[in-house]
């Protein structure tokens, strides 16, 4: 595996973890690593947590998000995922320019 790319030894990484087969994975920007279909197979099944900075992959991804800002973790209500303006609702209270 020493001459594997980057990406490739990810891969296999996560080819460890769903041979285990956990229930519940946690992650940390993994997952932007992968198409969206690997990243869609890698669901089934199992509650996968995973951490991102790409607002897109968490829109396209995700059944739930929560946004981390200043300490305090904000839940983006389900009916809220559809909104298009969404993304730029995250980005300003980011910014400090709305309110949670």
């Amino acid at each position: 595996m020493k001459d594997y790319s980057h990406g490739m030894k990810n891969k296999m990484q996560m080819l460890i973890y769903l041979i285990a087969s956990p229930n519940i994975l946690l992650l940390d920007e993994l997952l932007t690593l992968f198409d969206v279909v690997v990243a869609e197979e890698m669901k089934k099944n199992r509650i996968l947590i995973f951490s991102t900075h790409i607002i897109e992959l968490a829109l396209n991804l995700c059944d739930e998000i929560v946004v981390l800002n200043k300490g305090e973790l904000l839940k983006i209500k389900r009916d809220e995922l559809a909104d298009k303006e969404l993304k730029n609702r995250i980005i300003n209270i980011l910014k400090g320019e709305e309110d949670a």
